[in-house]
């Protein structure tokens, strides 16, 4: 799935895992990588969307659904997220 994001948003969510511990996580940092420095949306699988949002409930302290969110910029990344993963 392509996921509309700004080149911002992208460095907020790879500012949420500095250090990937699972291999999955690595490809998921690659790839938002990979997009920031060409300037192309990020085209991410439904199980690396669900890993990104494990991240943003790590940061954010807790289950976004009900957990509060820091910021809008925060809190529109995790609306695209839900978006993508057909949670809305």
């Amino acid at each position: 799935m392509i996921v509309p994001m700004t080149p911002r948003e992208i460095q907020l969510v790879m500012s949420w895992k500095t250090q990937a511990f699972w291999p999955d996580e690595q490809r998921v940092l690659n790839k938002l990588e990979a997009a920031l420095n060409s300037a192309v949306q990020p085209e991410l699988s439904r199980l690396q969307l669900q890993i990104i949002r494990g991240w943003a409930e790590e940061m954010l302290g807790g289950s976004y659904g009900g957990g509060e969110v820091a910021n809008p910029e925060e809190l529109g990344v995790l609306r695209k997220l839900q978006e993508a993963l057909g949670e809305v």
